[in-house]
C-alpha cells in the first residue's frame, strides 16, 4: 500500500464506520497479508463489539479472503490467517459500487411482500422475513448475482452465519453415504452422539501418562499376536 493511500484509510481505533470497518481495518493495520490471528486476539481487540467474529466473516462477502482450518490444513481450528484484502469497505464509493451490484439481486426482493420458500427448511412466509445469502462466497470465486444468492428465512441464515454454516453441513452430509446419514440423523434424533467402546477406551487412553500408553500398546499387540497364532492353528 502507498503512502497515499495509507494517509486515506483511516486507523482501525477510531471507531469509525462500525464493526465491518473496523475489523477490516484491523487485519490491514495489525495482522497484516498472510498472517495468523487468533479468535481470542480478535476479541481482545474489539471488546466493545459483541459479534466481531461474524463481521469478519461477513468481510468475505466484500472479496476479503481469510482462511481458517477448512481451507488451510495447517491451521488450527482456532486460528485464522488473512490472505486477500477485497472491497475498501471504510471508502463510501466503493461500498455503492457493490451494493448496485447487488440492488437487483434476490437479496432486493427479498425484502419485499410477496412469499418465498426458504431453501433450507422450506418455510414459507413474506419477503421480509427472509434473507439472500451466496451460494459460493465472493472469497472463493462467486459473484454478485441472481444465480448465486439462496433466500434463507430468518432462522436458517443466523445459522447459514454461524461457526461452520448449516448450509456448509448440509452439503456435506449430503455427500456422505446412506448409512452415515442415517447414523448422523439417529444422533440428532437422540440429541448427542452415543460412544462405542472403543471410543470410551481411546478417550480414556489420552488421558494416561505416556508410559501406561506404551503398556496399553504393548498389550493390545500381545493380544493380538495370540489371536494371529491361535487363527493359523486352527485347522
Amino acid at each position: 500500500m502507498g503512502d497515499a493511500d495509507a494517509e486515506e484509510v483511516p486507523g482501525w481505533r477510531e471507531g469509525r464506520g462500525g464493526g465491518l470497518v473496523r475489523g477490516a481495518l484491523w487485519l490491514l493495520q495489525e495482522v497484516g497479508i498472510g498472517n495468523v490471528f487468533t479468535k481470542v486476539q480478535l476479541r481482545e481487540s474489539f471488546p466493545d463489539i459483541a459479534q466481531i467474529d461474524r463481521r469478519i466473516r461477513d468481510l468475505r462477502d466484500w472479496g476479503w479472503v481469510i482462511d481458517t482450518s477448512r481451507e488451510d490444513a495447517s491451521l488450527k481450528q482456532s486460528e485464522q490467517r488473512f490472505v486477500k484484502a477485497g472491497i475498501r469497505v471504510w471508502d463510501p464509493v466503493e461500498r455503492k459500487k457493490r451494493l448496485r451490484l447487488v440492488d437487483a439481486s434476490p437479496r432486493r426482493i427479498a425484502t419485499g411482500g410477496a412469499e418465498f420458500t426458504c431453501e433450507l427448511c422450506g418455510r414459507v412466509a413474506a419477503g421480509s422475513e427472509f434473507h439472500a445469502a451466496h451460494r459460493t462466497a465472493l472469497a472463493n470465486g462467486g459473484r454478485d448475482e441472481p444465480g448465486n444468492l439462496k433466500v434463507l428465512c430468518s432462522d436458517c441464515q443466523a445459522a447459514d452465519d454461524s461457526e461452520g454454516g448449516v448450509s456448509e453441513l448440509a452439503n456435506r452430509a449430503a455427500l456422505l453415504p446412506f448409512r452415515e446419514r442415517t447414523r448422523l440423523l439417529t444422533w440428532i434424533a437422540l440429541g448427542e452422539r452415543p460412544r462405542t467402546p472403543i471410543e470410551d477406551i481411546w478417550a480414556r487412553y489420552q488421558q494416561l501418562p505416556s508410559a501406561d500408553q506404551q503398556q496399553l500398546a504393548h498389550h493390545l499387540a500381545r493380544l493380538l499376536n495370540e489371536d494371529s497364532q491361535a487363527e493359523d492353528a486352527t485347522p
